[in-house]
Order: C-alpha cells, then structure tokens, then sequence
C-alpha cells in the first residue's frame, strides 16, 4: 500500500496538514497576537502545558477536543494503593484485564497491563513523560503499570479517542501517560503493611525518593526506590464463595427455564476415585478397595435424571452439595504472590533555556507465581479390562466380567498437589534527550528529541508439572508375565520407563516420580530502541488567535528472541519427547519509520456565539518493515459559544499493524480439554450452535459421538500472513463551567470505535465450534482443525487471525466539584472535593466472521463489560489531615448474552458496590501517618453461575477480578517528608 493512496480518501485533511507545515515561514512574519490585559480569564493567562491529548501546549486540560482524563497525586495518595494500576483501573474506560486477581489462569502471573474500552491492552499504548516504554511481557505491546510505583507519579492522564495520529498506531483505544515527579529536592519516604480481615495476604511494601538541585538549581539529580513483596497465596479454598459449592444453571427437563442451583459439588472433585459399576456409584479407599462415597445432605443433586448406563458421561455431571468432595477452585490463586523491586536515576540540567538535558534509567525486577491442579480426572478416562489394577471385587460389583474397562473420576492433590509456574522478569529502560525553546520568525517554539533503549528479560518455570501423555501411557495397563502390572507401550519397548498408573489407589513414589518433573528455564529476551524528536510552534495568526504546529519523526525497532524450555525444545539434548510438550524458539524483529504532524487552529474568539473555535488534525505516515506503510489521521473541532459551555468532537483512523508477538510467537504443542460441537450432547444442548450445525456435524459424522471431553493437541503458533487492522474513532461531547458554580466542571462524551479486520486469537474450542457453525465446511475455521478417518477430533491448530470485528459504543461521564468549608467554618474546618467518573456501555459487540457478518456476539451487560461503571471518590482535607471515601459501582451482568429472561430464570447479578476508606495524619509537617481499607463491607461475589470466582470467564482466560475475591484489605504506614 502506497501513502499516496491511503490519503487518498481524506485528501483535503493531508493537504490541509502538510501544506500549512510547509508555509510556517511566510505566516511566521504575520504580526503576533496582543497580550492578554487586566481583564482577560485567568485560565487564558496559564503557562501553557503539554498535555497528553496534543503535543501543543494547553492552558488546561479540560481545554481542546479530544477526552482527557486526569488523576492527579492527591487522588493517587487518597486511594491508599502502593500499584498505580490499583487507581487508574478503576476508571471506568479501562476494562479487566491483566492483574494480580487475573494472572493465575490468563498467564503472565505479576503483570499490570491496561485495557482501555476493553479491546486488548495491544491496542491501548503506555508512555511514561510522554515517551514509550518497553514493554513488559516480551512479543507484546503490554507495559507492567506495576513497575511505577503511585508515589512516584505526579499525574496520569487518560486520552480515549484520536490518539493514534499523534503518539502511535497502537493507541487505537488510547493513551495512558504516567507524568513523573520533576526537579525534586529533599527526601520522600514511606513504609506501608497491610493484610487481610481474614489474617492472610500478608504484604509490604517501601519507598524512597531522593533528590537535590546542583550548579545553582540549572541541575537535578534524583533516584527512586520502591520494593513490594505480597506474601499471600491465597487460593480458592482460602475463601467462603469459592470454596463452598458453586452455583449453576440446570433445569429439570426441556420444557422449563433455567434455574440457579447452588452449593455444587463434582464428583469429579474428589480425592479417592469415583466409580460406576453395575448402575452404582462407588469410592475407592486409599487401598483400592469399594466403599460407599459420602455424599453431601441432599445426596444426588442433579436437576436431570443421569444416564448411569454410560459411566464415563455419569462420573463427569453427577454433583452432590458437600460430602468428601472438594471446592473446584482449590489449586488456584485467587491474587497471585510476587516479589516487585523498581529503582529510577534521572538527571536534568539546564545549559541554557535553548537546551536542557535529560537523562534516566529505570531498572526493575519481578518474581511471580501461577497456580493450578496437577492432574484431574474428569470421568472419561478409563483402566483397561484386561489391567491387573481391576480387581475381582470391582468385576463382581458389575455383575460379571467388565469388558471395555472401568471408567474413574478423581484429583490427585493429595499425592500430586498444585502445579506451579514461576517467572522472572528483568527490565531495563535507559533514556538521553535534549529539549529546548526557541524563536522561529517572532514566533515560540519548542523542541524535543530522545532516544531510548530498553530490554525485558523473562524467565519461565515449570514446578511440580504432570505429563498427560506419561499419565495416559501408565493408565493403559495390562498384565506382564509375572502377574504384575506392565504399560502396554512397553511391550514393544522395553526401555521406554514407563510406570504402569494404579488411579485406585493412592499413587506411589515410583508413580509420582514417573508422572511428576520439573522444568528447565526458558529465557525470553525483548530489547526496543526508540529514536523520536519533534519541534512544535507559531506559525501565524488567526481570528482565533496564533495557529500552531507540530513535524516530528521517529524511528522504533524491536526484536524477539523467544527461548523455549529445554526438555519441550527438540533441538536441545535435555529435550524429552515423552512429556508431550513441545516448544521451539525463535528470533523475530521489526522496524517503522514515521512521521507525524499535528495542526491547531484558533479559527475565532471573543466572538458572539464563539468565545472560543478551534480546528485540530494530526497525521502520521508509517513504514513497517513487516507491515508496508499505513497512514493513521484525526481532525478535532472544539467550539466553545460562551465561555460557561464547550462542544468538542474527534474523528480519527487508525491502522495498526502486527506487532512482533502476533507475528513470531514460537511454536508450541501441548495437551488440553476440549469437546467436539458435533458431540450428541454438544447437539443437543449447545446454545450457540448455529441452523447450519447440525448439517455440518452429520457431513463430518464422527464415529465416537458420545465421549465428552477429549485430550488433543493444541498447536500454537505466530502468523506472519497477518494483515493490518484498520479502526474508526469517534468522540463527541460537552463540557460545562458555569461561572455561578465556582469550582465545579461537567463533562459528557459519546465515542465509538469501529475496529475491522481486527487481530485475534481464538481459543481452541472456539475455532473448533465455528468451523462446523459456519455455513459451509469450507471456511477459515476448519482450515485449522485436523480429523481422523473416521472424523473424529485429533488437534487444533490456534493463532492470530484477521477475522474480527470490533464495535464499542458508549458514554462517559465526568464530574468534579470542590466546596471551600475553610471561609464559612475557619481554617480547620478545610474542604470538601466530590470527583466522579462514570462510564454507559451502549454496545460492545463482536463479529468472529466477516463471512458471517450476522453472526455477532453482544457482549455489553456480560461479565467484565457492565453497562455502567464507575466510581465516586469524596474527600475532605485541611491543612493537616484528609479522609477520602470511594464509592465504586458495577451495574447487574450477566455470564453471557445468551442468557435471557426467556430461558432462566435469574439473569443478572445485580449491581455491586464497594467502599474504600483511607486518610492520613500530620504530626508536623514532616511526618505522616495513613491508614485504609479496601472492600470495607467484605463484599462477596454474586452467587450467580461463574461470579463466585470474580466473574470467571474461562474463554477470555480470565479467572477473577471483575468482582474481589480477596474481600476486606487493610493497610496503614508512614510517609515522611524532609
């Protein structure tokens, strides 16, 4: 694609940008704009600051057309939390995502990442001062917010719409630009504990920042500290709502609506194996004798009568509501354990006001954990007939031979325990720039220019691990010459190791040796270097006032060496074969070119009906080694007819190409659980299967229809075919200062994105459902699927694709208020500040198949996009104290569009809400002391299906954090300040 013809379309705003940039000289010599008198508005007289919405400088933030979301340090310090993505996730423009309560089952554990509008932190870019950083999960575009500890920021601002233009095609979303403390001299320090009401989740955390002006204050030198150690490794029995039965949707017979069923246990959740024989349902001893399982009090729990004809289907849905059954979420972390430790230099000095010199490096280094069941069996897996671990009694309990086999259900935690990977992250980031002003014709201008190095480095883990294919070559038992118990696989291969696996029983140490490994490391290496600068100024005057300018370049090139753990990787002697796991690594990089203009332009002022009316654009043309070039524009108006009352609006495109994980992630084939859509049961009760299912499903006719749940590999890979991703932005709204409520702004603002073309990835049960919904065999999805012969499932093939569309809509709301108590009530008495921010989700909508273009998934109102969001922060303060309340609140949701009124019951969970509290004390004007808490109510998860854990939403990986499943957290410290 060539840029001319990218422009093409928008031609007149190319023109428009360019050609002016080109004129600058000639209406540089126009007469400069009088100064402002006596009687001009206060706002207008501000030294203008660079705010994160244009790189031309405001007098305000609430000022320009485009969205601007601001926290400042007080708001930062109020809210009690040491991780600055604690505060800023609460903003209801950012979605769940990656956090210490998402970590566990989304991988990645100890990683902060935001997620503006909930479409994919990939699309949402993280600047630090203005300038990028290296991202903290190598091949992504994911920066750990953690790694910027709240104390040290000075504000953060929020841009939603009509970023890409200026700052990078992966703004799609937005921008979140953490602006750091500057120029600081003296010392700030502080120490802070905090733990559960339940006693656990024990952590700690301190700080200290030191800084001091040298060469008559024209220099500065600061450094930063901070470590933070969560000790807690709380897991899902550790708490009531996921320890206790889970609830879930069942209904007696067809004809009825769903209804909650609570309290469930699975028979697969237990620690002896669970039998059928003979149409009964028996338990092992640790010895492998029959006994009677203990049920809970209500026995047999199931709303549908259970076909025990059919062992393997019985064992995976018979639920009982207690007994010696264990809670589904005991391996679990419910909040991930990590140790944090982040340290910061900088160096500024002023030669003269035409160059000042900038310097930094920041070195951070994280150790986290994941959490899960080493090994389960969920009632499809089975002991052969002729195993000499069948015994006589069990065959006389089924009333004669046992032909096939005996089927069981059962964890291992008792011999096993839980799983465990382990990452280490390195992050370095070192930063030299110039910036500068200067006169250009008459007219200010500025510049600045950086670059950047930066290199993350990942090491992964894996403890305590269970090899399925060792597991299912152990199960497939029989007998060896001497009576004793052999694997089948070694009777063609008597040197093979394998341990024959009793699941009667409990396992032996030759058993759990044989199964059990750990890993070597694998190491991942991320490096990015950033080389930007840009120059910004007058350029002439209009009615308006002095029309503005903005020409930059830059230069990014990022490279990936993903490593893969030795005994996955073939090409490493430590490779083996037999844990059925394989990993191989692999180099990828990329480079862009880019430049970038950005225009303002004061149309009028002073005018009847236009106090104020301006026209922004922006432009900036890539070139993608990988991706070829792109062009990503914006145009803004902001018309302002009185001075009470500001309309603004952006429209913007942006294109953003593959980033270099989507493209090179290594190859990796693994085991997982997953169910074929052609299954009668599948065919019978999947809600959304398509009219064209069961037509493909009988063309497929599988020879096995009746086993549920199946062991495949799962291929995963990078795709270097990705095409870019093209997006649509829009926002529109108002903003409110009335004059006669001093203190106080409103502001209201509609944005759409319209994303096509979108980068995704797809689970493999998704891509295994949509090939046989779609109207034809002969589509995307089923390219990726392989069958057998007989057209039965064997693997799966995942990565990213171009298949996606993405349309958000919605509204938000913004609202600060501040009431002086100080003139009425004295000193003492201080003020009281109200600052909300709240969010309306009208649409967030999802078409997996543009071939299917009415096949769309609605998920505004399902767990993790609830209609209204938002948070409610009051504070009171005086010179010597504070006290803040935050009042957040998640509107009713749903586990899924597909669950209506018509069909069930109980829909929706019903709005939640949750208070925060925390102040802080003076003793003098060095020394303070702060308290809170956190959930202060211990508000439990809605005991609606998949909220007990947080709002689990296993498709998007994701195992809480939509709703707190740690409950009440406590916290108090001291700050002192010399």
């Amino acid at each position: 694609m060539r840029v001319s013809e990218s422009c093409h379309p928008r031609r007149v705003l190319c023109i428009a940008i360019l050609a002016t940039l080109v004129m600058a000289p000639p209406l540089a010599a126009q007469e400069p704009a009088p100064p402002a008198g006596d009687g001009a508005d206060p706002a207008t007289t501000l030294d203008g600051i660079v705010v994160t919405g244009s790189r031309i400088g405001r007098s305000d933030a609430l000022d320009g057309p485009t969205p601007l979301a601001v926290i400042g340090a007080e708001q930062i310090r109020a809210s009690g939390f040491t991780e600055i993505a604690d505060v800023v996730n609460q903003l209801p423009s950012l979605a769940v995502t990656q956090t210490s309560q998402t970590g566990n089952l989304a991988g990645n554990p100890g990683i902060n990442a935001l997620d503006l509008r909930g479409m994919g932190t990939q699309r949402t870019l993280v600047l630090v001062d203005g300038r990028r950083q290296v991202p903290s999960i190598p091949g992504t575009s994911a920066v750990d917010v953690s790694n910027i500890p709240s104390s040290l920021v000075e504000r953060v601002e929020i841009v939603t719409g009509g970023a890409s233009a200026l700052y990078g095609a992966d703004a799609v979303t937005g921008v979140a630009n953490f602006i750091l403390k500057k120029g600081f001299q003296g010392v700030d320090a502080s120490a802070r504990y905090g733990s559960s009401s339940r006693g656990d989740m024990n952590n700690y955390s301190a700080d200290v920042l030191a800084g001091s002006n040298f060469a008559d204050s024209r220099g500065n030198f600061t450094v930063y500290g901070f470590y933070e150690r969560e000790l807690g490794s709380v897991s899902g029995q550790d708490r009531p709502w996921t320890a206790a039965g889970y609830p879930l949707y069942v209904r007696n017979n067809s004809g009825q609506r769903y209804w909650i069923s609570d309290g469930n246990r699975s028979i697969y959740d237990a620690r002896d194996a669970q039998l059928i024989l003979g149409g009964r349902h028996y338990a092992t001893t640790a010895d492998g004798r029959l006994r009677d399982p203990v049920l809970g009090p209500g026995g047999y729990v199931n709303a549908e009568p259970v076909d025990w004809t059919f062992p393997s289907d019985a064992l995976g849905n018979l639920l009982t509501d207690g007994g010696e059954y264990v809670g589904r979420y005991d391996n679990w972390y419910l909040s991930v354990p990590s140790d944090r430790l982040s340290s910061r230099a900088s160096l500024d000095f002023d030669f003269s006001d035409a160059l000042r010199l900038f310097a930094n490096a920041t070195f951070s280094k994280t150790r986290s954990y994941g959490s899960s069941q080493a090994l389960n069996a969920y009632g499809y897996d089975m002991v052969p007939a002729d195993s000499p671990f069948i015994t006589d009694e069990m065959r006389a309990a089924n009333g004669g031979e046992i032909e096939d086999g005996v089927y069981f259900a059962r964890n291992f935690d008792n011999e096993l325990g839980p799983s465990r990977s382990k990452y280490d992250r390195q992050l370095f980031q070192g930063v030299v720039g110039l910036q500068g002003d200067f006169a250009l014709r008459s007219r200010d201008w500025n510049y600045a220019a950086y670059y950047s190095y930066g290199r993350t480095r990942e090491r992964i883990i894996d403890l305590d691990v269970v090899s399925y294919d060792r597991f299912y070559l152990g199960l497939d038992s029989t007998t060896a010459a001497d009576g004793g118990a052999i694997c089948r696989s070694t009777l063609d291969d008597p040197g093979d190791g394998c341990v024959a696996i009793d699941p009667f029983r409990r396992l032996t140490p030759e058993m759990i040796d044989y199964l059990r490994y750990d890993s070597g490391w694998s190491i991942t290496t991320l490096t990015q270097q950033v080389l930007s600068a840009y120059a910004a100024g007058g350029i002439g005057d209009l009615p308006g006032g002095e029309a503005k300018a903005v020409l930059g370049g830059e230069y990014r090139k990022e490279r990936n060496d993903i490593g893969a753990i030795p005994q996955y990787d073939p090409g490493n002697a430590a490779y083996d074969p037999g844990l059925g796991t394989t990993q191989l690594p692999l180099v990828g990089e990329y480079s862009v070119k880019e430049i970038f203009g950005e225009l303002h332009l004061p149309l009028l002022a002073d005018r009847p009906f236009a106090q104020r009316l301006a026209l922004d654009a922006a432009l900036r043309l890539s070139d993608y080694s990988t991706a070829g070039r792109t062009v990503t524009n914006k145009v803004g108006l902001e018309w302002a007819p009185v001075r009470d009352i500001t309309v603004r609006g952006t429209y913007g495109r942006a294109v953003r190409a593959p980033n270099i994980g989507e493209l090179y992630t290594a190859s990796r084939i693994g085991g997982s659980w997953i169910t074929d859509p052609c299954n009668s049961e599948n065919l019978r009760d999947r809600g959304s299967q398509s009219p064209y299912t069961a037509g493909n499903c009988a063309a497929i006719a599988p020879s096995d229809p009746d086993t549920y749940w199946l062991y495949r590999d799962v291929i995963s890979r990078g795709n270097q075919d990705l095409d870019n991703e093209t997006a649509r932005t829009l926002t529109a709204g108002i903003v409110l200062r009335p004059r006669f409520l001093e203190d106080f702004t409103f502001a209201v603002d509609y944005y759409s994105i319209d994303l096509r073309g979108a980068i995704d990835g797809f689970s493999a049960q998704a891509i295994v459902d949509n090939c046989v919904d779609a109207p034809t065999l002969d589509n995307a999805f089923c390219g990726f699927v392989t069958r057998d012969a007989e057209g039965n499932l064997e693997s799966v093939v995942t990565q990213k694709l171009n298949l996606s569309r993405y349309l958000t809509r919605g509204v938000d709301f913004s609202a600060r208020y501040r009431h002086d108590l100080a003139s009425r009530w004295g000193a003492a008495a201080g003020a009281l500040t109200f600052d909300l921010n709240y969010s309306r989700l009208i649409r967030q909508d999802y078409t997996f198949d543009p071939d299917q273009p009415d096949e769309v998934s609605h998920y505004a109102g399902s767990f993790g996009m609830p209609q209204w969001k938002g948070v409610l922060r009051t504070t009171w303060s005086n010179d010597r104290a504070g006290a803040t309340w935050s009042l957040r609140h998640l509107s009713k949701m749903r586990s899924s569009s597909e669950v209506t009124s018509a069909q069930y019951q109980k829909v929706w969970t019903g709005n939640v809400f949750y208070s925060d509290f925390s102040g802080y004390f003076r003793l003098d004007p060095g020394i303070e002391l702060f308290a809170g808490v956190t959930n202060a109510f211990d508000r439990a998860p809605p005991r609606v299906p998949g909220a007990e854990a947080g709002g689990a939403n296993f498709e998007l990986g994701y195992m809480s954090g939509l709703y707190d499943v740690v409950g009440r957290m406590l916290y108090a410290g001291v700050r002192v300040n010399r």
